[in-house]
C-alpha cells in the first residue's frame, strides 16, 4: 500500500514538474528556435574571393576593394532575404528576440550600407552573376513591404523598450542618405505609410543610455525628408538637449547608462551625432563638431596595422569602431586627414578579414570567427551587421571628399612611440612604433589578476537546448575589468566555442 502511495506521489510530482517545465518553456523559448538556416550554395568560394581581392592592395585600388566588399554583403542580402527583401534570415545563432527580430535586424542593419552605396555610385546598376540589379529599386520595394501592415513581411508594431526602435533609426537614416534615389520615388501614400511605421517610436519608453538617440534619429531623419510634425521636432530637441547636458562627460565621451566607457561611444553615439550633423548642419553644430574633434584626436591613436585593442560588450560590432575617425575626416580634417581615415578603415577591415571575420555572406558572431562565449543575449546573426557602420560612413564621406581615392597616410603608431591619457575616462593609450602594438590601459582597474574569458560550456549548451533560449557566459569582468587590453587581442585568441 505504501509503495502504491509513493509511486502515486512520484507520478504526480513528475506530472506537475512536466507541466511547470512546459508552462515556462512557452514563455521563454525563442520563436522558431528549431529553424536552423543553412549557408547558401558556394558561400565558401565567395568568402575566399572577398579575402583574396580585399587583401591584395597591390593589384586592386581602394575603390575596387571596397566595391568587392559591398558586393560580398549585397550577395549575402540577396541570398538570405525574404521574397520582397524586408526580412533577412541569416544563418547563425539567434538572439533572445527570436527569428522575427533577427530577420528585421538583418534588413535594417544592411539597409544603410545599401543606401550609402547607392548614393556613392549614383545608383549605377549592380552587375552580378549575369544580371543587372537596380539596388535602390530593390531596397525601396523592401521598405514598402516591411512598413505595410497588410504584408506578410510587415515589421510589426513598436512597443515600449522594443528592439524595433533601434532598427527604425537605421531605416530612417538610410532613407535620408538615399533620398534622391529611394524616398523621392515614393508617392504620397507610400511616404505616409513609412512615416506611420517609423513614428510609432513617438512617446515610447526606452533605456536611459544610447537608446536616447534612436527616436531622435527617426524624427530628425523624417524632418530632413520633409515629413516630421513640428510638435515631434520640438519634443525631440528637448530630449536631445537633456541627453547631452546629462550624459556628456567631456572630450567627446558620453556616459552610456550604467556601463563603463566602451566603444559604444564610437559606433553608436558619435555615429548618430555625425548623421544628425549631416542631416541638419545647424543642429547643435558647434557641439557636435567639437565633440567629434576632441574624441578623434585621442581615438585615432587606437588604430594600427595590427588592429586595435578590443574591450567591452557587443564585440561582434568590432569593424564599426573607426566610424568616428572617418566622420572626422569630413568634419575636422585638421584633426584627422582623409589619408589617416582611409588608413584606419583599411587596417581595421584587413585585420578582421585576414582573421576569418567574414563567413557565409555575413559578419561572424564573434571577434574573429564565430564565438558564442562573447556573444551577448541580444546579438543574433543579423545584429552583427552593425559592423557595417564604418562602411556606411566611408561610402558617404567618399561621395563628399573622394576618400577612397586619397593617398593613405601613416597613423600615429607608424610614426613614433606615444602615450596619451584621457582624464575624463581614465584611459591611457600607448603605441610602440617598432612592434606596432597598441595598448589600452584603464587606470581605474586593478593591475591583478588578469581575467580570462569564460568559455561557452556544455552546461550552456544543455540549458539552451532545455529552454530553447540563448544561454551564454557572462564575460563582463573579462571585457571591462582588466587593466590592459592590447592590439594583440590575446584575450580573444584563447576563446571559442
Amino acid at each position: 500500500m505504501r509503495k502504491i502511495k509513493l509511486v502515486s506521489i512520484l507520478v504526480i510530482v513528475f506530472f506537475l514538474g512536466l507541466c511547470l517545465y512546459y508552462w515556462r518553456l512557452q514563455r521563454v523559448k525563442v520563436e522558431n528556435w528549431e529553424n536552423k538556416i543553412s549557408a547558401f550554395e558556394n558561400a565558401a568560394s565567395y568568402d575566399k574571393e572577398v579575402r583574396t581581392v580585399f587583401l591584395d592592395t597591390l593589384s586592386y585600388a581602394p575603390r575596387e576593394r571596397y566595391k568587392e566588399l559591398f558586393e560580398y554583403f549585397f550577395r549575402g542580402y540577396q541570398k538570405y532575404k525574404s521574397e520582397n527583401g524586408a526580412l533577412v534570415f541569416y544563418p547563425g545563432e539567434f538572439s533572445g528576440g527570436g527569428q522575427s527580430i533577427n530577420a528585421l535586424e538583418g534588413f535594417a542593419r544592411f539597409f544603410p550600407l545599401g543606401c550609402s552605396y547607392v548614393l556613392n555610385t549614383q545608383n549605377s546598376p549592380m552587375e552580378m552573376e549575369g544580371g543587372s540589379i537596380n539596388v535602390a529599386e530593390l531596397l525601396g520595394k523592401a521598405v514598402l513591404k516591411g512598413s505595410d501592415p497588410k504584408s506578410e513581411e510587415y515589421w510589426g508594431s513598436i512597443e515600449n523598450r522594443d528592439q524595433k526602435m533601434v532598427e527604425a533609426a537605421d531605416i530612417a537614416l538610410g532613407l535620408w542618405i538615399s533620398k534622391e534615389f529611394i524616398w523621392d520615388t515614393f508617392n504620397e501614400g507610400e511616404k505616409k505609410q513609412i512615416y506611420t511605421w517609423l513614428m510609432q517610436v513617438r512617446g515610447k519608453k526606452h533605456g536611459d543610455n544610447n537608446w536616447n538617440l534612436f527616436p531622435v534619429m527617426v524624427v530628425k531623419s523624417l524632418e530632413a525628408l520633409g515629413m516630421a510634425e513640428p510638435k515631434d521636432v520640438e519634443v525631440t530637441h528637448k530630449k536631445f538637449e537633456r541627453y547631452i547636458k546629462k550624459d556628456y562627460l567631456g572630450k567627446g565621451w558620453f556616459k552610456d547608462g550604467e556601463a563603463p566607457p566602451d566603444y559604444y561611444n564610437a559606433w553608436a553615439i558619435q555615429y548618430c551625432l555625425f548623421w544628425l550633423n549631416q542631416m541638419h548642419p545647424d543642429f547643435h553644430s558647434e557641439f557636435i563638431c567639437k565633440a567629434n574633434a576632441d574624441f578623434s584626436e585621442f581615438f585615432k591613436h587606437f588604430f594600427g596595422p595590427k588592429g586595435f585593442p578590443m574591450m567591452g560588450r557587443s564585440v561582434c560590432y568590432r569593424m564599426a569602431v573607426p566610424s568616428p575617425i572617418i566622420a572626422s575626416s569630413l568634419l575636422n580634417q585638421e584633426v584627422v586627414s582623409p589619408g589617416e581615415a582611409l588608413r584606419a578603415l583599411d587596417y581595421t577591415w584587413s585585420y578582421f578579414i585576414s582573421n576569418g571575420a567574414l563567413s557565409e555572406g555575413k559578419v561572424t558572431q564573434g571577434f574573429y570567427s564565430d564565438d558564442v562565449s562573447i556573444l551577448n543575449l541580444y546579438s543574433g546573426a543579423g545584429s552583427c551587421l552593425w559592423s557595417l557602420r564604418s562602411l556606411v560612413t566611408a561610402f558617404y564621406v567618399d561621395s563628399k571628399t573622394n576618400l577612397l581615392g586619397t593617398e593613405p597616410q601613416k597613423l600615429p603608431v607608424e610614426i613614433k612611440d606615444f602615450q596619451l591619457r584621457n582624464d575624463r575616462i581614465d584611459w591611457v593609450i600607448s603605441g610602440d612604433q617598432e612592434t606596432g602594438i597598441i595598448t589600452l590601459e584603464i587606470l581605474s582597474n586593478p593591475l591583478e589578476p588578469v581575467i580570462e574569458l569564460e568559455p561557452y560550456s556544455n552546461w550552456d549548451a544543455f540549458l539552451e537546448t532545455l529552454w530553447q533560449y540563448p544561454h551564454r557566459p557572462n564575460n563582463k569582468k573579462a571585457l571591462y575589468e582588466n587593466r590592459f587590453y592590447t592590439s594583440e587581442n590575446k584575450l580573444f585568441r584563447k576563446s571559442g566555442r
